[in-house]
């Protein structure tokens, strides 16, 4: 799974109504390399572009009501 595929396959479920996603929690367990890319990317969407980045082995997010968990293998 490719970081573009993760992130097509989260807005495939945010944006389906037909998806219950009342506490609903999905946990992706991705390779190093595309876990620090996810991590990366979430950390610079959501913070100033002077912040430091530091990456973490657990990756949490609210995205439109879903929670996503981002571990390592």
């Amino acid at each position: 799974m490719t970081y573009q595929g993760l992130i097509k396959t989260i807005s495939e479920i945010v944006n389906n109504d037909d998806i219950i996603k009342e506490n609903l929690t999905l946990v992706y367990e991705l390779d190093e390399i595309t876990h620090k890319k996810m991590d990366e990317h979430l950390f610079y969407t959501s913070n100033p572009s002077d912040a430091i980045f530091e990456h973490k082995d657990v990756v949490e997010v609210i995205l439109g009501g879903v929670t996503v968990k981002f571990i390592k293998k």
